[in-house]
């Protein structure tokens, strides 16, 4: 009897030290919310639109800033193609066409072909794909005439010369060039169109829109070069790419071309200027022009091509410091997003059970993301940056996760001053001695109000923390570590310098 008591006295000890409702079915509780601490909007490849736009503001020149940011190269003078496809529209099986400040030609076969209609000004009128035709809708819904076909395009033509058409399905009204309709994917006798606007490469950067055109003329000077750039790079590997029998899309995918919207828009005509004085400049690598990506934020730092998109590094996109990208203008220059744990469930659909948890996380040399691994109550998942990104919509994945290491304010101004040297952020802003400091892969960044902010590493950080850091008798630094023409190195403080060695060995002056 006693060892059967004893026995049951056991058992219930052993069961008691399990959590209630914690068998082998329940899901590991995580944090009540996710808050993503990030920087930047974008792949974060090639240069940096904000960036140029901060550098701009510093005096930088537009070659200076486009040799930063895409590593070892020159810009030269070289004329490019005589025209570019550009496409506008894909897959439509209707198109308004407004005319705007004069009637809008409709010419059958070429642009000097025979005029099958003439849209009034003030007139909306439609282009359907009827068949194996196009057929003319005038503005109360009358067919005017039914022609042409694959083969046998309409091309819209301006008349008088000053004109415009508005293409609603496209985004934007149009004033140079010539746009052409296409018949196209004709199963079953029904085709869809696609729209190609066909004109000189410096009439298509005129038209766009990738920045405002009241921003500093380097900024601008340096957007018009490297689109050029990126526009012949295009054109030369190809100006009948399959998905729209162009050169480049008309939109994010390649460049946002916004025609007559941006070159007549507010302060178009700095725009204008901006690339009529870099007439023909394009970045070149190895006398070959570079694919010339950018983006709008780098978040303070760009990032290694492989390490976004994978495959062979490319020597002039290599990740670099952007000490232009924090500015006040720039919206992305950091941002916080915070998800429920549901929330990550259901946008991440990894199949995984709730999401707990982050962990494992890889990233490139400018911090953001490469891959990292997800936990959830029934398994585990590893996910790109570029998926985590993607699936939650945030700006950039140059993040951190219930971690805020962004840096900002002084201390950001002292890293950038200091070409990122410090490498990557390792805490977050702690409150000391009544300064700041903020730890780094290479060394800390100390802050007060009475001496500003200035970076120590190595021994002289060291011995600093040896001593008490701020809170001791020293107090915060005067000065960044300096290396003396002895080879060694110095930091003044408030209360004293230090001065190392290079063997290592330090003192207190």
């Amino acid at each position: 009897m006693r060892r059967s008591l004893l026995l049951i006295l056991s058992l219930v000890v052993a069961l008691g030290a399990v959590p209630a409702g914690a068998g082998p079915n329940r899901e590991a509780r995580g944090p009540d919310e996710f808050r993503m601490f990030g920087g930047g909007f974008g792949h974060g490849i090639g240069l940096s639109q904000w960036g140029a736009f901060g550098l701009a503001r510093h005096g930088w020149a537009p070659k200076k800033i486009l040799k930063h940011f895409y590593s070892g190269t020159r810009v030269v003078t070289r004329s490019g193609p005589a025209e570019l496809r550009i496409g506008l529209v894909q897959g439509a099986e209707v198109v308004r066409l407004q005319a705007e400040s004069g009637a809008v030609e409709l010419h059958l076969g070429t642009q000097g072909g025979e005029t099958v209609a003439t849209i009034p000004s003030g007139e909306t009128w439609r282009v359907w794909a009827s068949g194996n035709e196009y057929r003319i809708v005038d503005g109360g819904g009358a067919t005017v005439d039914t022609v042409g076909g694959p083969g046998n395009p309409l091309f819209i033509v301006y008349a008088p010369r000053d004109s415009r058409v508005r293409i609603p399905e496209a985004g934007h009204a149009y004033n140079r060039g010539s746009i052409g309709f296409d018949l196209y994917s004709c199963d079953a006798g029904n085709c869809t169109m696609h729209l190609v606007l066909s004109l000189d490469p410096q009439a298509y950067l005129y038209g766009l829109g990738e920045v405002p055109s009241s921003w500093p003329m380097s900024a601008m000077k340096a957007q018009a070069i490297a689109a050029r750039t990126y526009a012949f790079t295009k054109a030369a590997a190809s100006q009948h790419r399959s998905g729209c029998d162009c050169a480049l899309y008309a939109s994010s995918v390649d460049q946002v071309y916004a025609g007559w919207d941006k070159e007549g828009g507010t302060d178009g005509d700095r725009w204008v200027q901006a690339v009529r004085h870099t007439n023909d400049q394009v970045v070149v690598d190895g006398g070959q022009t570079i694919q010339a990506f950018y983006m709008s934020s780098s978040g303070g730092y760009t990032e290694n091509n492989e390490n976004v998109w994978g495959g062979a590094p490319i020597g002039y996109l290599r990740g670099v410091c952007d000490p232009g990208d924090y500015t006040s203008s720039n919206p992305n220059a950091t941002w916080r997003e915070t998800f429920s744990p549901s929330q990550l469930t259901q946008e991440l659909g990894l199949g995984i059970g709730t999401v707990t948890g982050f962990g494992d996380i890889d990233r490139g040399v400018s911090g953001r993301i490469m891959s990292v691994v997800v936990k959830g109550g029934s398994g585990v998942a590893t996910i790109s940056g570029t998926k985590l990104r993607s699936a939650l919509g945030l700006p950039d994945d140059r993040l951190w996760i219930n971690d805020d290491r962004r840096v900002v304010g002084a201390i950001r101004a002292k890293y950038d001053a200091l070409g990122c040297s410090p490498g990557l952020p390792t805490s977050r802003q702690t409150a000391v001695a009544g300064g700041s400091r903020q730890k780094f892969k290479k060394g800390t960044i100390f802050l007060s109000g009475a001496t500003g902010a200035h970076e120590l590493h190595g021994a002289v950080l060291r011995h600093y923390l040896s001593h008490g850091g701020p809170g001791g008798r020293l107090g915060f630094p005067e000065t960044d570590v300096q290396r003396l023409d002895s080879g060694n190195l110095r930091a003044r403080f408030e209360g004293g310098a230090i001065v190392c060695r290079p063997d290592g060995s330090c003192r207190i002056d």
